[in-house]
């Protein structure tokens, strides 16, 4: 019995990987197809769409992120800062800068005290009446036409949320060129595979995402106690049998961490947020007749199981290898790993038609590309895990985290 429980654990360690891979190639291709073949409605140009982004702390990024609102095509817009009781020079840049462009419809809030990103964002929703809402950071640039992209995909009036498509824009580190090759060559490619396969994505990226405000007052906003507020609300109003959606063509350029204790805080952040997402809708999920809605949390659940089957397989391996004095690797299934990647490297450079301009700098890189991607997927599940069984305590707030230049 224990030999079968070890051999199923060996196979399922193996293979997940492999598995997986071909679900995100199928799915993505499939969704680009499908993509290309939808009919959508124009969407109403006439409709107000109000951009929303809270500050805490950001001097050194603000005054760029503010002036790349005036070069947006879609003229129906207006802005909305929300500060979080920064403690730098942030709002003084900000009224600096709106004294400076007095035709841009940007307003300023100033909460008295520090909230929480959000409940700032919350408190912000209150005073905007607009019917869309787009919520972005404040180290974001939003391309010209991200609005247009975007509201394509409202025109369905069960969809709730609509994310787009990050690129980095800081490439000078090994590590910020790994990242550009995650988000083209991963994150892209699971987005697409969730939206079609699942009838919607895991999680909307908070750096650029379209809400209904309907949507977003029929569950109250934001969770100010959610440890990750995108993640949590894109399940939030799945429960309210909302849609979410993902567009590639809505682009964002964003500032990649250029430190590995600043990248391993920020994807322990997104995974700790992601098994409190699983945690709190596990019941309901399953209990549902959602199908699709049901497959995607088995997705999260076995890719955490994999983790530790990782590290049990690594010692049992350790251990043969040290008894027996020999050591061997499977060279079969290296191959198809490697072949695996590369595929999706490829799939993805050919998906994307130049948005993310990768250069020949970045595809140097690839031969460490998918060994970055699934080590760091099993150290920060490993990591996440433990915080949230030892150490975690639900809380939001505000965090520095590590931006590139």
């Amino acid at each position: 019995m224990m030999t079968y429980i070890s051999e199923l654990v060996q196979d399922f360690t193996t293979y997940y990987p492999i598995f997986m891979s071909l679900i995100w190639i199928i799915g993505s291709w499939l969704s680009s197809f499908h993509f290309n073949h939808e009919k959508f409605n124009e969407p109403n140009t006439n409709e107000k769409v109000t951009i929303l982004m809270s500050i805490f702390n950001e001097e050194n990024n603000i005054v760029e992120t503010l002036s790349s609102f005036t070069q947006l095509t879609y003229a129906n817009c207006d802005v909305v800062i929300v500060d979080d009781k920064s403690t730098d020079n942030s709002v003084n840049l900000v009224k600096n800068w709106l004294n400076k462009h007095e035709s841009t419809p940007v307003r300023l809030i100033e909460l008295s005290k520090n909230l929480g990103k959000a409940a700032a964002l919350n408190q912000a929703i209150k005073k905007i009446n607009s019917p869309y809402i787009l919520v972005t950071d404040a180290d974001a640039i939003l391309a010209h036409d991200v609005i247009e992209n975007l509201l394509k995909q409202m025109t369905d009036e069960t969809v709730a949320a609509v994310t787009g498509k990050p690129v980095v824009r800081n490439r000078t580190t090994l590590l910020a060129k790994l990242q550009t090759l995650e988000y083209v060559g991963i994150i892209d490619r699971i987005k697409r595979a969730q939206d079609f396969l699942y009838g919607g994505i895991m999680t909307v990226a908070g750096v650029v995402v379209l809400y209904r405000r309907e949507a977003l007052m029929s569950v109250a906003g934001f969770d100010s106690t959610a440890i990750t507020e995108d993640i949590d609300i894109t399940w939030r109003l799945r429960k309210k049998n909302w849609r979410i959606r993902y567009t590639p063509h809505a682009l964002v350029y964003i500032l990649a961490p250029e430190t590995i204790h600043g990248y391993i805080k920020q994807r322990v952040r997104w995974s700790v947020g992601g098994i409190e997402v699983l945690l709190k809708n596990l019941k309901w999920t399953f209990k549902g007749t959602n199908k699709r809605q049901k497959l995607l949390l088995v997705d999260v659940c076995l890719s955490h199981i994999w983790s530790w089957t990782v590290v049990i397989t690594s010692i049992q391996y350790l251990v043969v290898t040290i008894d027996t004095q020999t050591f061997s690797l499977p060279g079969v299934v290296i191959m198809i790993y490697i072949l695996l990647f590369f595929s999706m490297m490829l799939q993805g450079i050919v998906q994307d038609h130049g948005q993310s301009q990768v250069g020949v700098q970045e595809l140097f890189v690839i031969p460490f590309y998918s060994t970055f991607y699934w080590i760091t997927v099993l150290i920060t599940a490993i990591i996440s895990q433990s915080n949230v069984a030892f150490f975690h305590k639900q809380r939001g707030s505000w965090s520095s985290p590590d931006r590139g230049r």
